[in-house]
């Protein structure tokens, strides 16, 4: 499974509608793109996103190029960011039966930082959470996490993609 930050966003002051169809910047599209092209050869077979617009265009250059939709999964939302390890434990458990049903062997998942960043610290990973962060999750066929890697993102700085 691939999980990811979404892209870089309008700031919120800047944005006078309601949050949940806040877009991405200019770069944020070329992050979107960026991440389209890491997943190419990966072969996924559903793409899920929280609702917002800014998570599901994160995920839609892949998607369609991949002739997919972005579905909504309302586990991946902002306001469900757990509180406690066990929270975290059990988010992480739903998040991948959801999203990795019986029959789906590889899946991409967009969501926010404050959701990203418990998982990643329950996952024994280091929080550095980048908007537009791309992390692959190794799975056994119990939904089990059995290693985690940071792919990386398109820097901000740099133009170019970074681990």
């Amino acid at each position: 499974m691939h999980l990811m930050r979404h892209a870089v966003a309008l700031d919120r002051e800047a944005w006078s509608e309601g949050d949940q169809s806040r877009p991405l910047t200019e770069f944020g599209w070329r992050q979107s793109l960026a991440i389209a092209e890491v997943l190419a050869d990966r072969e996924t077979q559903v793409f899920f996103s929280s609702p917002t617009v800014r998570c599901a265009d994160t995920l839609l250059p892949a998607a369609h190029g991949m002739g997919q939709q972005v579905q909504p999964q309302v586990l991946l939302v902002e306001s469900n960011e757990p509180t406690s390890d066990p929270e975290t434990a059990e988010l992480l458990r739903q998040l991948l039966a959801a999203c990795l049903p019986e029959g789906v062997e590889r899946a991409a998942a967009c969501t926010h930082g404050n959701l990203l960043i418990p998982l990643l610290s329950r996952l024994g990973l280091p929080t550095r959470c980048p908007k537009g962060g791309l992390w692959r999750l190794d799975t056994d066929l119990h939904q089990r996490v059995l290693g985690v890697e940071f792919l990386g993102h398109l820097s901000p700085r740099s133009k170019e993609w970074s681990r």
